[in-house]
């Protein structure tokens, strides 16, 4: 009879055959690029079946608008607490434990009974979904060379683009044919496939010292996004100068600020302060927030578009942004290339400026009897500028930073990503529905028929879609003018890229 060390020996034979093969780097990227793909798939899926949630529940849309923001805003607070704890206790052991609670807190959404149940499994879900992306980042960086790791980020680059509209074509297709709960439900089978292969396939990560998990520090920075979250994205809905949004803008000010006294004082810091004075980790996350608050915008803002305007349904108004997801999947790894052939401060500034032309075109495309095609057309545009941006800039944010801090590092690059893209959904919303009002009494629409839901704004805060051209133009040069002011955002991200800083080793 063998004995137990003999027996692990054994057991660890396949293994050992596999970590040693010349593709086990990629078949690593490809075990966490999965997790990676359902974390952000699940922010998007859920947005072509609201209408039937919202229908079935007879819950309004302002409601069941928080089963999206919800997820956004504990993504973005937990992201680094989740990268905290992969340092001190291992990135396998995080990976699999927010496989886990992802895949329990799936069969919650999917057995969800009223509108408040299914918020509050989604903020459960994505308590989950936050340990995905800053544990699949960390093992790209542990997996591969510095020669080759920046084509392995723009390949994630490609998952990370490619997902949210995987999400809303392939969410109309599950909502026709099986009914809402199947956008949750799905992501319980794919679990049960991906676990196993972490388990065998990833190989953990060195620890530090067990010193304890810095509590208040998690605490503080939480609570404190989550804050300031909820004033951008309520703030439309309370008013700039209501108290609950003021309230929530000071809360926010008051925890941060503690925050930061707090980490420049306790002995093991959740986020070592010190990583922000890496200037090619500061610049590339500051760029990463405006240029993904564009492209989350843009995400949001088109939809409407499509089904206001156009009159266009749900399911075709997913396959009419997919050009965005094919150029994200094309141009990501190509992005990744070029990063390690030219650095990450030419390739994101050509991607930056690609961009800016792409929504440059959009815009001026946009009106009432715009073909499809055309803006399909500058969407490609967009995407292989926005695509080219994904690589560099998530090279730039971690390459230099210490290897014990590496999956705190790795979460900020998506933390940055997902505040951006709230701040962007509030501000240009708030713009929409400014420009909406200004347009609709330029046009000569009466302010009755405003009021009466014929034009732009409903009861609920959706926009209603109107059969008389002059609402249908006046809407059309409200999105024009939004997506003209997005182009900040882009020459924003475009002026800090110009101070990333040559990385170490860089060819």
């Amino acid at each position: 009879m063998s004995s137990p060390a003999q027996r692990a020996e054994s057991a660890s034979g396949p293994r050992s055959r596999l970590q040693a093969h010349p593709l086990y780097r990629w078949l690593v990227l490809v075990t966490v690029a999965g997790g990676l793909m359902m974390a952000i798939l699940s922010s998007s899926i859920v947005n072509i079946a609201l209408p039937t949630i919202t229908t079935e529940f007879g819950s309004s849309i302002t409601t069941m608008t928080w089963v999206v923001t919800i997820f956004m805003i504990t993504q973005a607070t937990l992201m680094p607490v989740w990268g905290r704890a992969g340092d001190l206790y291992g990135h396998k052991k995080i990976f699999i434990t927010g496989l886990l609670i992802f895949s329990a807190t799936s069969i919650l959404c999917t057995v969800a009974w009223n509108p408040y149940s299914l918020i509050v499994g989604r903020a459960l879900q994505a308590v989950g979904a936050s340990a995905l992306s800053p544990m699949a980042l960390a093992f790209v960086f542990q997996a591969f060379p510095p020669r080759d790791r920046a084509q392995a980020l723009g390949v994630m680059g490609g998952v990370m683009g490619a997902a949210p509209v995987i999400g809303l074509t392939g969410g109309g297709l599950l909502v026709e044919a099986f009914g809402w709960r199947s956008v949750f439900f799905i992501y319980i089978p794919l679990c049960a496939v991906i676990v196993p292969a972490a388990l065998f396939v990833l190989r953990e990560s060195e620890k530090q010292e067990r010193t304890g998990f810095d509590i208040l520090g998690g605490a503080l920075l939480s609570i404190g996004l989550f804050s300031g979250l909820m004033g951008l994205n309520e703030g439309d809905n309370w008013g700039w100068s209501d108290g609950r949004t003021l309230a929530c803008f000071a809360l926010m000010a008051a925890l941060l600020t503690s925050f930061v006294w707090w980490e420049n004082r306790v002995a093991r810091p959740m986020l070592d302060l010190t990583l922000l004075r890496i200037r090619s980790l500061a610049t590339a996350n500051i760029a990463a927030f405006f240029s993904s608050g564009a492209m989350f915008g843009s995400l949001i803002l088109l939809p409407y578009f499509f089904q206001t305007v156009l009159g266009d349904s749900s399911s075709a108004t997913g396959f009419e942004i997919a050009p965005l997801a094919l150029m994200f999947v094309l141009v990501a790894p190509i992005g990744g290339r070029l990063t390690a052939k030219i650095g990450p401060r030419i390739t994101a500034s050509a991607g930056l400026v690609i961009a800016a032309a792409g929504f440059f075109l959009l815009a001026m495309q946009l009106s009432a009897d715009v073909s499809n095609i055309k803006i399909a057309t500058v969407i490609v545009v967009m995407g292989i500028g926005l695509g080219l941006t994904m690589a560099p800039l998530t090279t730039a944010a971690v390459h230099d930073a210490p290897a014990d801090k590496r999956g705190i590092a790795s979460s900020l690059p998506n933390m940055s990503r997902f505040i951006g893209g709230s701040f962007a959904i509030a501000i240009f919303g708030s713009l929409l529905a400014s420009r909406i009002t200004s347009r609709m009494v330029s046009a000569g629409v009466p302010v009755e028929s405003m009021a009466g839901g014929s034009s732009s704004a409903s009861s609920d805060g959706g926009l209603v879609a109107g059969g008389n051209p002059l609402v249908n133009q006046a809407l059309a040069l409200s999105f024009r003018d939004v997506f003209f002011f997005a182009i900040t955002f882009i020459a924003v991200s475009f002026i800090v890229v110009q101070f990333i800083p040559r990385l170490k080793h860089e060819i």
